[in-house]
């Protein structure tokens, strides 16, 4: 994996096929869309001449996702990685929850690429462990 601010960090990382991905706090990167009109801020290619293609296209954008802003988060960060044949794809985040008034584990078996729809439709597979931040976890 290959966190880069350019394209030039990529020269020594050589893989069959390649993630690119931008960098936001926010999910839903995969079926955002950037203010330049660049759709998606996840893609996987095998031609590594792409890669940088695709960094321009993402990098200094604002990307714009359910859970960004209106006006989307600026990509300053774009991560590199070998993609990888998933056999089972999981979901499980440490998040601070307000109501709690402290960290949260959530994990869910049904993945995490659409984890608001997996909510939604099928609240039953997700699993929320609060954290006590005196004692951790019971």
């Amino acid at each position: 994996m290959v966190d880069v601010h350019g394209t030039n960090e990529l020269d020594k990382f050589n893989v069959k096929e390649y993630v690119v991905k931008a960098q936001i706090l926010a999910g839903g990167r995969g079926k955002g869309h950037f203010d330049n009109g660049f759709k998606g801020g996840v893609h996987i290619t095998e031609n590594k001449e792409e890669v940088p293609k695709l960094i321009n296209q993402m990098l200094g954008y604002k990307l714009i996702t359910k859970q960004t802003p209106k006006d989307g988060i600026e990509v300053k960060k774009i991560m590199i990685a070998e993609s990888v044949n998933i056999k089972r794809e999981t979901y499980l985040c440490i998040l601070m929850d307000r109501q709690m008034n402290g960290p949260v584990i959530i994990a869910s078996p049904a993945g995490g690429m659409d984890i608001e729809a997996v909510a939604e439709k099928t609240p039953h597979l997700l699993k929320k462990v609060p954290v006590d931040i005196f004692e951790g976890i019971n």
